[in-house]
Order: structure tokens, then C-alpha cells, then sequence
């Protein structure tokens, strides 16, 4: 997964060409919290709402991504 990315435009082919590479990188267990198909999802989702973050030509705004209310 690292190397899909060191060197690379982060773009949108970026994001995919590492969620292809992480699905071939990471091996998850299945147990009795979670099967290793949902933990696969969850890092990939992860690392797109990192790349929704991030991006540089229109990141998502901070409200926007806000898991609790300000007031916590």
C-alpha cells in the first residue's frame, strides 16, 4: 500500500490504486467482533474519508466530518 503512494499526485487514481493495493497488503481475521470482509471495508473506507479530508481541490469542511457536536 505504501509504495501506491509514496511519489504520487494524491488524487482520486491515487486513493483507488491504494484501496486496490491495501486489499492485496492487509490480511484481517475473522472473529467474533468483526469478519475480515467488514475490517477490509472499514480500513478502505477509512482511507477514502482520509483522502476526502485531505484532498486538495475541494476537501470536505470540517463541520462536515464533525463525529460529535462541538459542545463534548
Amino acid at each position: 500500500t505504501e509504495a501506491a503512494l509514496v511519489g504520487q499526485v494524491w488524487s482520486e487514481a491515487t486513493l483507488r490504486a491504494a484501496q486496490a493495493a491495501l486489499a492485496q497488503d492487509f490480511q484481517p481475521l475473522t472473529d467474533l467482533r468483526a469478519s475480515a470482509s467488514y475490517r477490509l471495508r472499514t480500513a478502505r473506507n477509512l482511507l477514502e474519508r482520509f483522502w476526502l479530508e485531505t484532498r486538495t481541490d475541494a476537501p470536505l469542511p470540517a463541520s462536515a466530518v464533525q463525529v460529535w457536536p462541538a459542545t463534548c
